[in-house]
């Protein structure tokens, strides 16, 4: 076995306020939970960073919590930055009265800047290459383009994407064509829209295939899910579509009536890469439709451990569930 990637690092300072401000101020990290005196927690991309206070660290000693710890001393924590994120780190500090405490030309290449947090921490900014890793992807702080004409999957993308500073435009706001659709996979149409629209918008492209895939209906509609649809986008044709064939086969028991979402997310770039992440959000079908939030066959499916459909769940609610949420969060955790 190998052990994953590095879930967390943990630093400690006393001074817990004066770690918020520089890791939450200074430094921009998103304020995960914090316990006054106790600890500060940070999101950092798909990682966390954890500031305890060692005094009540290593005081504690509940059975239901995790062991003792504690440290005294300068940690050290390194965040990725290419050399110019590392140039703009430099002034971004100083202007907050944080001094460069030094600048690294590493022998076999690749470059380090340092400074020091309120506690003494050592916080270095290093390129990856400096441990032969190669530069990493970031749609973070760029504009992309969406592949999509639906206003409900551009809300979607833009929802989660946002925070991270993403300028999201929709290939539909800019007047780009829809393009055919010819593979037999949702990868493989994916790749199609994600293509198209990076060729029309020279920006990189974010696009999704998804659909629903009905065991008693041996996978269908699956890619064919918004053709089902029909030209006009009549989705409440669709869902009743759906209801008469499964009606057509005896599948009226909850049990007869298992369907999954499924998402692929194309990313592609100038250069040719492309990368893909796949969500699934498994549930059963139920008749009539129910609520008016959501689109496509949201009202009548209804994910694992819920009783209420997508159509009657927040954005927020259906986003921690749906299959576009999982693929998401991969994507995020790759590139954000």
């Amino acid at each position: 076995m190998r052990a994953g990637p590095i879930l967390e690092t943990v630093l400690y300072a006393e001074d817990i306020a004066a770690a918020q401000h520089f890791y939450g101020k200074v430094l921009g990290l998103e304020e995960y939970r914090t316990l006054a005196g106790r600890f500060a927690f940070f999101r950092c991309g798909g990682r966390m960073l954890l500031v305890f206070n060692p005094d009540r660290s290593a005081a504690q000693d509940s059975a239901d919590g995790p062991p003792r710890h504690g440290a005294r001393g300068s940690g050290h924590v390194c965040f990725r930055a290419d050399r110019e994120e590392q140039e703009r780190w430099e002034r971004h500090l100083v202007s907050h009265g944080i001094a460069i405490e030094r600048r690294m030309e590493w022998p076999g290449g690749g470059k380090s800047l340092y400074a020091r947090d309120p506690a003494g921490n050592s916080v270095e900014f290093a390129e990856p290459r400096i441990w032969g890793i190669p530069e990493s992807r970031s749609l973070r702080r760029t504009r992309v383009v969406i592949a999509t004409h639906n206003r409900g999957k551009l809300v979607e993308f833009s929802s989660l994407l946002s925070p991270y500073g993403t300028e999201t435009v929709a290939a539909g706001e800019l007047g780009l064509a829809e393009p055919a659709e010819t593979e037999t996979s949702f990868a493989g149409n994916a790749r199609i829209k994600a293509e198209a629209a990076l060729a029309a918008s020279g920006l990189p492209a974010i696009s999704d295939d998804s659909g629903l895939c009905v065991e008693a209906l041996d996978g269908e509609p699956g890619v064919r899910t918004a053709d089902w649809a029909g030209p006009d986008r009549n989705w409440a044709k669709a869902m009743e579509l759906v209801e008469n064939k499964l009606r057509a086969r005896g599948a009226t028991s909850p049990g007869s009536r298992r369907a999954s979402f499924v998402c692929t997310l194309c990313v592609a770039w100038p250069d040719g890469e492309r990368r893909f992440y796949v969500g699934r959000a498994p549930g059963q079908l139920v008749w009539p439709p129910r609520g008016e939030l959501g689109h496509g066959y949201d009202p009548v499916f209804v994910p694992d451990g819920e009783a209420r459909t997508f159509g009657e769940m927040t954005l927020e609610e259906k986003n921690a569930l749906s299959h576009r949420g999982s693929a998401l969060r991969q994507l995020l955790s790759d590139l954000l």
